[in-house]
């Protein structure tokens, strides 16, 4: 097996994973028929390959072995594991998915990867106290019984899972956008080293050394946070937030979906999980829900409270009726076998303006380039940038936050537009 201390078969996987797109099925149906990175390399650079996509054999050109032995050697330099799939320590549950990635870059606890039982937590870069409260005291529970606390590293949500985890002395797993080495999101400088140090943490990445941020990375990103664990909680989310991204992974990859309800009905930044909720997520009340889902596949490792026979639901609703024979059993979803639904509907709303009345960001600069979209329609990066005096390289890293959180949307050729 290929592993760390093997570079020599280490750059032919780095090599593939610059010349096919993160989430390719290609790279894996070639991996099966040829049976061995360097024996898929050889073939391609034989012509012995058929069918290879035309994008494929751009970057065939634009990329040699020499600059795979460059990378080997940066990540053997600084402490960045490389994990192909055929390497010991490449979680067995993530191989399990559609699209497995090929490569991971690893820095941290490597054996974070093997706990028996993980959750993964998305949720919005600008939670409500509200969820603040419910993401925090949820956790803790759960960290007592030694999960793994498993999401993707961004403001919000996302670093309130990562330190309360650290806080609790348990273990957490960031799975990133970008390249290990890529400081991103700033503000995290101090966590990224906090993970690092205290053997607690690791940062997870299918993204080569360097890779930066891009928009387009974070939604192929998500279908590694959702298959890193059986059950994926979305905490908060408006309509159109990348969580749903990796709500519909967990979905499609067969794992449990949990999402926590709404404190406000009205509130449009809980608008994405009544949809959720209404397809067929489990309500997430208490750390209880999570734990009874996964005692059954993991009694040895799972410790449920004296009332943990019960779901929190019906200590909510005492006085509703028993609708579910086992509660503590249910059934895992079958990929792609949900009964057709009705196009979800927004929660009702109050009747609004003829203006525009969408919410806006908090943050000054972020409020500012929203309205200025909503005002000028589509607009190229570096024309935003211009007009409100931004740096370039700020701005883009800002849109990718406004777009993750529903703000924005990118069109082709680095346009954006309000939404």
């Amino acid at each position: 097996m290929a592993d760390q201390r093997d570079p020599g078969q280490l750059r032919y996987w780095v090599w593939l994973s610059m010349v096919f797109q993160p989430g390719s099925t290609k790279v894996l149906q070639y991996l099966r028929e040829y049976g061995s990175a360097d024996a898929l390399y050889d073939a391609m650079q034989s012509g012995a390959v058929h069918g290879v996509p035309q994008n494929v054999q751009q970057q065939m050109v634009k990329h040699t072995i020499g600059e795979a032995d460059s990378i080997v050697y940066y990540c053997l330099q600084h402490g960045i594991t490389l994990l192909p799939m055929d390497h010991p320590d490449y979680p067995e549950m993530l191989s399990s998915i559609s699209a497995p990635p090929i490569l991971l870059t690893a820095a941290g606890n490597l054996s974070l990867l093997h706990s028996p039982v993980a959750l993964s937590v998305v949720g919005t870069r600008r939670p409500s106290p509200y969820t603040e409260r419910v993401t925090a005291t949820i956790l803790r529970n759960l960290l007592e019984n030694d999960f793994v606390i498993v999401s993707g590293f961004a403001k919000g949500v996302d670093a309130i899972a990562h330190t309360t985890a650290l806080d609790c002395g348990g273990k957490t797993i960031a799975v990133l956008g970008c390249g290990i080495n890529v400081n991103y999101p700033r503000e995290h400088s101090a966590l990224r080293e906090r993970m690092l140090s205290s053997g607690q943490g690791l940062l997870l990445s299918e993204y080569l050394p360097g890779i930066q941020p891009y928009p387009a990375n974070f939604p192929r990103r998500n279908r590694i946070l959702s298959g890193l664990s059986e059950a994926t909680a979305v905490m908060e989310a408006a309509m159109r937030s990348g969580s749903l991204v990796t709500a519909q992974c967990a979905f499609d990859q067969g794992r449990y979906l949990f999402a926590v309800p709404p404190a406000d009905l009205f509130d449009p930044r809980y608008a994405g999980v009544v949809p959720l909720l209404r397809d067929g997520a489990y309500p997430l009340m208490s750390h209880r829900d999570i734990l009874n889902l996964y005692y059954p596949e993991h009694p040895q490792d799972i410790m449920l409270p004296p009332d943990g026979d019960r779901v929190s639901a019906h200590a909510v609703y005492a006085g509703a009726p028993e609708t579910l024979t086992d509660e503590r059993h249910p059934q895992k979803p079958e990929p792609q076998s949900a009964p057709a639904a009705p196009e979800p509907q927004k929660p009702p709303q109050p009747p609004a303006p003829a203006e525009c009345t969408s919410p806006l960001p908090e943050d000054e600069t972020e409020r500012q380039i929203v309205e200025f979209l909503r005002r000028n329609g589509p607009t190229y990066a570096d024309d935003i940038a211009r007009a409100l005096d931004i740096d370039l390289s700020d701005m883009l890293s800002t849109l990718t936050g406004l777009e993750l959180d529903g703000y924005i949307e990118s069109l082709f050729g680095k346009q954006y537009r309000a939404v």
